[in-house]
């Protein structure tokens, strides 16, 4: 299914006298979730240049694997940070020119590797606490 609209979510942060608009997700934010089929911990989201629904290995591609991947006929995505997540827009040749780019291919089933998988973090994000261990009371 292919989207022909971008929708995105704003939110005001701050005080009113100096609120600033934040955008939180869009339909183009990735999301980690189970493959059906096989179980393996992917990523499902619609990629920014063609906007349909595709689902992604979480593994990240060097050059000689993405090489490899396009060979096979899959194809592979360059990732983009956004607030929450990252978008994944389709690699061309014309896209090829990043110095380190993140690279994914489009998922293909395979035996459940890992039971429990975190998903990665490409961004090296800093983690919120989501005890209250550490608020001072």
């Amino acid at each position: 299914m292919c989207v022909l609209f971008r929708i995105c979510i704003y939110t005001e942060v701050g005080t009113p006298s100096h609120s600033v608009q934040v955008r939180l997700m869009s339909e183009l934010d990735f999301k980690p979730i189970n493959c059906r089929k096989c179980g393996n911990l992917i990523w499902a989201g619609v990629s920014a240049s063609s906007r349909c629904d595709i689902k992604l290995d979480t593994a990240r591609l060097n050059l000689v694997q993405e090489v490899l991947a396009l060979t096979n006929g899959l194809g592979t995505y360059q990732v983009h940070r956004t607030a929450v997540s990252f978008e994944a827009t389709r690699r061309t040749a014309g896209r090829m020119t990043a110095a380190d780019p993140i690279v994914l291919a489009t998922h293909t089933c395979r035996a459940l590797t890992v039971f429990a998988e975190e998903a990665p973090d490409y961004f090296n994000r800093v983690k919120l606490s989501t005890t209250s261990e550490k608020v001072p009371f």
